[in-house]
């Protein structure tokens, strides 16, 4: 637990570094010029400090371990299904179900995307970007899960099991984005943290799931992390499109739900014999 503990301290001081001075320059608090892809170094942090660790206790066949997990893709295709869908259609049904409460109509070209590229045509459809922006998310939340998932997971589980785990990981994995509530460039800082917060631990259970469930993926989770991200982005979910909670409410109400479900019917399957479950 020591090493998970370390491994911690390394991905938030690493991250923070970056991200508390670029959002203090973002408000004017200090007088420095960060180039904005400063904030994609922020990610590489829990990646940075799992490398580290999984040396430092293992040496090169530890390093193979971590690193190999991140090309295990031969898994059952439902899994795919799962990865890929999953979050789009729980997104969908709360999209409907607050037309049904709200009595307004959703609009399906309501879209984040434009914050995030003002530069792209509004005539034409947010869709067209949604595959790009896919394999771009997955190409850099892969660092990011290969410290929480791919690191911290394995070791927590083994002495707590996969719920307290996947709750403790999911609560880093929310606070590791604090800094960024207060940086006016980024998604969260538009978002309620309680609620943000509430969001990480209970999809923290569904990508444990997809981890035990696919033998140790990184590769998966990280795709389901992307396509989490995509149906906040695509979606009319987030309040600085929506001007209201209410989506995004309904779509965290309905991810806990399922994560419910999944730990009353025992479905998160940790096999403590896994080579991807190493000891602490």
């Amino acid at each position: 637990m020591r090493s998970v503990a370390v491994f911690y301290l390394l991905a938030f001081a690493v991250s923070w570094a970056i991200v508390i001075p670029q959002a203090a320059a973002g408000r004017g608090l200090i007088n420095i010029q960060l180039p904005g892809a400063v904030g994609f170094l922020s990610p590489l942090a829990p990646m940075l400090a799992a490398v580290l660790m999984s040396w430092r206790e293992g040496g090169t066949a530890e390093l193979k371990r971590l690193l190999r997990s991140l090309l295990v893709w031969r898994v059952a295709p439902r899994w795919y299904a799962v990865v890929l869908l999953g979050f789009p259609l729980l997104a969908l049904v709360a999209v409907v179900i607050g037309f049904v409460t709200s009595s307004h109509r959703p609009d399906l070209s309501a879209s984040y995307i434009h914050n995030i590229f003002p530069q792209f045509p509004r005539n034409l459809s947010p869709w067209l970007l949604f595959l790009p922006f896919l394999l771009f998310s997955i190409v850099t939340t892969i660092p990011e899960e290969t410290g929480w998932r791919g690191f911290a997971l394995p070791r927590l589980q083994r002495s707590w099991g996969p719920v307290l785990a996947s709750l403790v990981v999911g609560s880093l994995w929310g606070l590791w984005h604090l800094p960024d509530f207060f940086y006016l460039q980024a998604v969260q800082s538009g978002i309620s943290f309680p609620l943000f917060l509430a969001g990480t631990v209970s999809t923290s259970i569904l990508f444990t799931w997809v981890f035990n469930g696919t033998g140790g993926s990184l590769l998966m989770v990280s795709i389901l992390h992307s396509s989490f991200n995509a149906s906040d982005v695509f979606l009319p979910l987030l309040p600085q499109v929506t001007r209201t909670t209410l989506q995004l409410a309904l779509y965290l109400a309905l991810i806990t739900a399922v994560a419910v479900i999944l730990i009353v019917f025992g479905r998160l399957r940790f096999n403590r014999s896994s080579p991807t479950n190493c000891s602490a």
